[in-house]
């Protein structure tokens, strides 16, 4: 009988963006989870007192799932290096700069979700629009307008081949496509009172997950 390792049930080469997506997945689970926990301690701050039994219990609840969540990356990490045996230098260094980026992701979606000023009892803080400290604020813009555009240029230039390339555009497109009839509508619709104010967060986000689902459905279908 042969002996199988830990590692024999990694995916083949080709075959990541299935563990890649359910990976970018459960981050952004552990994000709102996370701000699930803010939420529940902003409710019971203004209750008054200390935190209730039964906020305790939630937020232990919450923070197993989070626990549970990130095994499960670090899981699908580990599938995802296992991959790279099989895979030239470009491959290896597009697979490192999208995990990479999905991590600092996370980082920044945690950051947010837990800082004091926008904490509410909303459990989608992660939508707020509230004030963020001076040094935080100019800390992320920084990371984002200068770090990401580097990486960015990076990850065109040197990690992805032709036929990335063209998934990736054809997810600019119906994202793109996405925006110009999602956004007018949304405005519209709040401008008659129908719908609430649009939320330039949640636009952004929606307008990155079509983006992001095209381009994997077309790079690995």
């Amino acid at each position: 009988m042969t002996d199988l390792s830990p590692m024999d049930d990694a995916p083949a080469e080709g075959s990541i963006g299935r563990p890649i997506a359910w990976m970018a997945a459960a981050g952004l689970a552990t994000v709102f989870t996370a701000g699930a926990i803010v939420g529940v301690i902003a409710a019971s701050k203004e209750d008054g007192g200390a935190l209730s039994t039964t906020a305790i219990a939630i937020i232990a609840a919450f923070v197993a799932i989070i626990g549970g969540l990130i095994y499960a990356q670090w899981r699908l990490a580990r599938r995802i290096a296992a991959s790279g045996g099989a895979m030239t230098r470009r491959e290896r260094l597009n697979r490192n700069i999208m995990i990479a980026c999905g991590v600092m992701g996370g980082l920044i979606g945690l950051v947010l979700a837990i800082t004091s000023d926008t904490l509410t009892a909303d459990p989608l803080t992660v939508f707020s629009e509230a004030p963020l400290p001076l040094a935080l604020a100019i800390l992320l813009a920084l990371f984002w307008g200068a770090v990401m555009s580097v990486i960015a240029w990076f990850w065109h230039t040197r990690a992805i081949d032709e036929q990335e390339a063209h998934a990736y555009r054809d997810g600019g497109y119906y994202a793109a496509y996405a925006y110009l009839i999602a956004a007018p509508t949304w405005w519209f619709l709040w401008r008659g009172g129908i719908l609430p104010e649009p939320n330039g967060i949640a636009i952004f986000i929606g307008f990155s997950l079509i983006w992001s689902s095209v381009w994997y459905w077309k790079k690995y279908r």
